[in-house]
């Protein structure tokens, strides 16, 4: 994906990825950043750094509607202690950008400099 979106916009260089994580996700940053640095060895995005932004938990109890932020391995509700809830997010893994050197993007896709 990242070697992609940078061929995407001919780009000479993968300088840094940045990657959102939520705190109730089961993904660890040193993984990623091992398994990334062996699969990138000789394409553009070799020696890409990483930063990780980590996403709070968000969860609404079922029962009360009560919004609240999940902090123990056992959910209950700090309201009415219903353990029945909503994850609204904290799971999530995505790339939110991708920084390169020297792209060049199509006259329809560029910014206009003024």
């Amino acid at each position: 994906m990242v070697e992609g979106e940078a061929n995407r916009t001919r780009a000479s260089r993968v300088d840094e990825i940045t990657v959102v994580m939520g705190e109730l996700s089961t993904f660890v940053a040193d993984s990623i950043e091992f398994y990334f640095s062996e699969l990138a060895r000789g394409t553009i995005a070799e020696g890409a750094v990483f930063r990780f932004q980590k996403l709070e938990a968000r969860a609404v109890c079922s029962n009360c509607g009560f919004q609240f932020r999940p902090q123990n391995a056992i959910f209950t509700c700090p309201d009415c202690s219903s353990p029945f809830f909503e994850l609204k997010q904290g799971r999530e893994l995505f790339i939110e950008s991708i920084d390169v050197s020297g792209a060049q993007f199509p006259r329809s896709e560029g910014v206009e400099l003024q």
